[in-house]
């Protein structure tokens, strides 16, 4: 009835991880319920997402993400920076690795230096068209309105899909429209949905999260959409710092892929009692 888990946080997206690499730990059928209690932050450990480390057949290691919904979803920024950590530090891999996720086979490099562990990754080709995203209407300049203010939304997908809009000011309260967005029938799927300011080749973001379905501190997928958005758009150069709530991302976009630097904590290790969690609430 006990079962190990790390706590670990990518600028304060932070994550519950499970260690299944040597072994089944929460049967498949119990992980979305399972998800769904650990997540909670009053009667469970509390995250945005639960992370499972999973041995693989075609890379170093399989990378499982699931929202605090206990939805699975194709890909985490933040969240597989973490995983990765954990992986290179368990010594499951080492720190060049290939990690299989359900966006395909990711590269990845760690590093440690004075101010910690950084993870670089090679988060792929942004993704514009419409099918890819996907969207039902071409949403490039698609224009939303909601009590008066217009907003202009682009999209791309990058592991998974990402609106941005751009605006002048990031004071205002971003729940209202982001769930009119993120709930809206143009988006089959769902989207998640980021604000960002242009300062100079800087980009501030605030990004809600579909499955977490609030802001979140910081998205690893949303900030490497906004820069590619950005400098598709021809706002920024191709190289861009994103500054979250969490702390900064430093994003590198080249013809074939982008890639993503940031930290990775590793905050606690600690013991999960089962028949404590609260699974309904």
């Amino acid at each position: 009835m006990r079962i190990a888990f790390t706590k670990m946080h990518g600028n304060g997206n932070d994550f519950v991880l499970i260690d299944e690499f040597n072994g089944v730990v929460v049967r498949e059928e119990d992980k979305p319920r399972f998800v769904r209690a650990v997540c909670h932050r009053k009667f469970g450990v509390g995250a945005d997402g639960a992370l499972f480390v999973q041995p693989s057949d075609k890379a170093d290691v399989k990378f499982r993400y699931f929202n605090s919904d206990g939805g699975e979803a194709e890909m985490c920024g933040n969240g597989i920076r973490c995983f990765s950590r954990y992986v290179v530090e368990e010594g499951y891999a080492g720190e060049r690795l290939k990690v299989e996720t359900l966006a395909g086979i990711l590269e990845l490099e760690v590093t440690r230096n004075e101010d910690g562990w950084w993870v670089k990754v090679d988060m792929g080709r942004p993704k514009f068209r419409k099918e890819e995203i996907p969207a039902t209407v071409d949403v490039w300049g698609y224009e939303f309105e909601h009590e008066g203010r217009k907003f202009k939304i682009y999209a791309a997908n990058t592991g998974v899909p990402h609106v941005v809009a751009f605006v002048d000011d990031l004071d205002f309260d971003i729940i209202p429209i982001a769930r009119k967005i993120r709930y809206a029938e143009i988006f089959p799927e769902g989207t998640n949905v980021n604000f960002a300011k242009v300062e100079g080749d800087t980009i501030r973001i605030r990004t809600y999260e579909r499955g977490v379905e609030d802001e979140t501190l910081s998205c690893g997928t949303g900030s490497v959409a906004v820069a590619a958005i950005a400098n598709k758009l021809g706002l920024v150069g191709n190289t861009v710092k994103v500054v979250t709530k969490g702390g900064l991302l430093k994003i590198d976009l080249t013809e074939s892929t982008a890639y993503m630097t940031g930290g990775a904590n590793r905050v606690f290790d600690g013991i999960l009692r089962l028949n404590e969690l609260k699974y309904e609430v």
